[in-house]
């Protein structure tokens, strides 16, 4: 058992090494542009990818919001919140919904999205995840509040304009307690926006993102590595790419620490392409409540003229008591077979000696 856990521990970090090669090499021949946009990627892993829903038995609910580039008048401004969670006589699958706002300046989107995902066990460490979600997005523009030159446009008639759009996401998710990488994409059916005199639609995006833990003191387990990479792009916009390194203490206490770059072609809008430095920290309560915050530095000329970025989420987990049943018999077979395993090489190493 020993052997097989080391190989793949071993395997998932020449996976994890495969896909940072594939990422580097993706991002310098495509460009990219992300949609809502949060540091804890980890911490909310069912807004890239609705595959995510049905990781473990239970349900889990989260809200989060993010104010962006703090000191400028409009700036963006997110909230999220989202649920999920598996059906008791289905465990392998699941059901999840999500609403997201965004506000900058005189723009408003909101989305609501109603996601299912279904997970196939391929042995009894791996399992395979599919997922997608269908909704519909909101545009809204607040004329009213808008300091024209001209204020006796006709334009200004109309106090608000409004568009609508139908929406569709999806996603597939590899992973096991030490591994996981995850491929989805939002926007997919290009959706038109109708406005009142023209039509524009809605561009499709695409993640991928990958990530491994590493026990860091093998006696007591207390600390946990977990490095990870994201990619998003929807070329023809510059693609953004997240390195991510986080330590987890006791299941309970966490910090990390990200760096976002955005690549472009321009020289123009490479003095404001969106590299930054972020920090993260974050608590976990009863194994249920968990709290993250992060801090992102813009590492670009907009950092002369803003306070940084700040993120907040909150999730509540709620396991399934047959699920928490099941881990534990798990769990208590693999040591016991480890002990087999140990006694067995005590055993054939006296005999050599013999």
């Amino acid at each position: 058992m020993s052997r097989i856990k080391t190989i793949e521990l071993k395997l998932s970090k020449q996976i994890f090494a495969l896909m940072c090669f594939v990422f580097a090499f993706v991002a310098t021949e495509t460009k990219a542009q992300q949609q809502s946009q949060f540091t804890n990627i980890l911490l909310n892993q069912y807004l890239y990818n609705p595959a995510f829903a049905g990781t473990f038995k239970g349900m889990q609910f989260n809200a989060g919001s993010r104010l962006q580039w703090t000191g400028f008048d409009g700036a963006p401004r997110t909230y999220m919140a989202s649920g999920y969670g598996t059906f008791k006589k289905h465990a392998n699958m699941a059901v999840g919904g999500m609403v997201l706002n965004d506000q900058m300046g005189l723009l408003n989107r909101t989305s609501i999205y109603g996601s299912y995902s279904y997970h196939l066990k391929l042995n009894d460490h791996w399992k395979m995840g599919f997922g997608m979600s269908l909704g519909f997005v909101q545009y809204n523009v607040k004329v009213y509040n808008a300091n024209p030159y001209d204020k006796d446009d006709n334009f200004l008639a109309s106090s608000i304009l409004n568009a609508n759009a139908f929406d569709a996401n999806g996603g597939f998710l590899l992973y096991h307690k030490k591994f996981f990488f995850g491929l989805s994409g939002q926007q997919l059916p290009s959706g038109k926006i109708r406005w009142d005199n023209t039509i524009g639609r809605l561009t499709p995006h695409v993640y991928i993102y990958s990530g491994f833990n590493q026990v860091l003191d093998k006696k007591k387990k207390e600390y946990v590595l977990q490095p990870s990479i994201l990619m998003r792009f929807n070329s023809p916009n510059p693609f953004e790419i997240e390195y991510n390194v986080k330590c987890t203490y006791k299941s309970m206490l966490w910090a990390g620490i990200s760096f976002r770059h955005a690549k472009t072609v321009s020289s123009i809008a490479k003095q404001w392409q969106n590299n930054s430095l972020c920090a993260m920290l974050g608590v976990t309560v009863s194994k249920q409540f968990t709290l993250g915050y992060s801090f992102d530095i813009a590492m670009n000329n907009l950092r002369k003229y803003n306070n940084g970025s700040h993120e907040v989420i909150l999730s509540y987990t709620l396991l399934s008591k047959k699920g928490v049943v099941k881990d534990k018999v798990q769990a208590a077979d693999e040591d016991e077979l480890n002990t087999i395993d140990n006694s067995m090489k005590t055993n054939i190493k006296s005999q050599k000696k013999k």
